[in-house]
């Protein structure tokens, strides 16, 4: 009798071992959810109070890390018709922290809003918001960007129809097929209509233009040749206004072979902007003109080597080119983008209102 009692917790226990061998082996079912257990975590934050001697050490002191908030109050100090935040100023810092799994902070906390209400009720908001297209970066409540871009983009509605990078040449036959539908964004119908339309006129005379296709370089192999696209297309109706993306200084206004008409304005700190296919140039515009940011400097087009009405936009830094859309920054939001900027502000707004009114409770 008492062997029999023993048995089946002897056979029991190396069921038990026969188990924990496998999973050692094999892994076990929850093995991704124990391994998610230990893998940092991040948290968002919120911290409000009324400025006291200065808004740095005032968020420090609500708990908001210093260093979190660097990049936030330089991106105050430079938003278009924001003051110095004053004695009581009453503010809110919502941020962003990365735990460890045992609860430490690690890295520098990100702020994603700081807003700053003077005594009389003027507001400043910023918020951080990424765009579909161009660099994150702080937002004011309207959709303007806080900090002026040092290189902004051209133009206003943003579709982009080829990106920065290698591409198979959109005018022989393989690169039509390689690249497929152009990558418009919802809502751009009328803008996709236009541009297919200009590539199947362009599909009959491809055999007899000659020139060189604007920025590219040439890599054999395998499939279609491959170029480098040093810029990047934006798909916009013939005649559509392109504004200069920088402070700058006109170094070339004409002609240029498979660029169609060209121009090339320099900038501060070895940073230059080109801009391709134009229909014509502004009024009074030539070699040596200084032109501001945002002044008009042209009119988008069709000419060169091109498949259809586009504006092509480089950013060179020291003479090489660099991707447009990480280099130039997003001066006013606008489209899908400020819709959904809209619905950001609005649901972290929603968030500080619940958080104040259960710490009420």
């Amino acid at each position: 009798m008492g062997l029999a009692a023993v048995a089946p917790g002897w056979a029991q226990s190396e069921q038990t071992e026969a188990i924990a061998a496998e999973q050692r082996l094999l892994g076990s079912d929850d093995e991704e959810a124990r391994t998610r257990d230990l893998l940092p975590f991040t948290r968002a934050l919120g911290a409000s109070g009324t400025v006291n001697g200065s808004l740095a050490d005032s968020a420090t002191a609500a708990g908001v890390p210093r260093a979190a908030m660097l990049e936030a109050l330089q991106a105050l100090d430079a938003a278009a018709g924001s003051r110095a935040p004053q004695d009581g100023d009453a503010f809110y810092v919502r941020w962003e922290q990365t735990y460890s799994i045992d609860g430490h902070p690690t890295g520098v906390g990100r702020v994603l809003w700081l807003e700053l209400r003077t005594e009389s009720g003027a507001t400043t908001a910023l918020h951080r918001f990424r765009p579909r297209d161009g660099g994150e970066q702080f937002f004011l409540a309207g959709g303007e960007a806080a900090t002026p871009p040092d290189v902004a983009l051209p133009i206003e509605n943003i579709a982009i129809s080829s990106r920065f990078g290698f591409r198979a040449d959109p005018l022989s036959a393989h690169g039509r097929a390689a690249m497929g539908p152009l990558p418009l964004p919802q809502g751009q119908h009328e803008t996709a209509a236009i541009v297919a339309a200009a590539v199947a006129r362009a599909h009959a005379r491809t055999g007899a233009r000659a020139g060189t296709a604007p920025a590219t370089r040439s890599f054999a192999g395998f499939g279609p040749r491959l170029f480098m696209h040093e810029g990047v297309d934006f798909a916009v109706p013939q005649g559509t206004p392109i504004h200069a993306a920088s402070d700058g200084v006109v170094s070339e206004a004409r002609h240029n072979g498979g660029y169609g008409n060209y121009i090339r304005i320099e900038h501060a700190d070895g940073v230059a902007t080109a801009y391709g296919h134009l229909s014509r140039f502004a009024p009074g515009l030539k070699p040596g003109a200084r032109v501001m940011r945002g002044e008009l400097v042209g009119f988008s087009g069709n000419t060169g080597r091109s498949t259809g009405p586009h504006l092509h936009f480089e950013v060179l830094a020291d003479g090489k080119p660099v991707d447009p859309l990480l280099h130039a920054a997003i001066a006013q939001l606008a489209g899908i983008d400020l819709e959904q900027f809209a619905r950001q502000v609005t649901a972290r707004e929603r968030e500080r209102d619940s958080e104040a009114a259960v710490a009420a409770q």
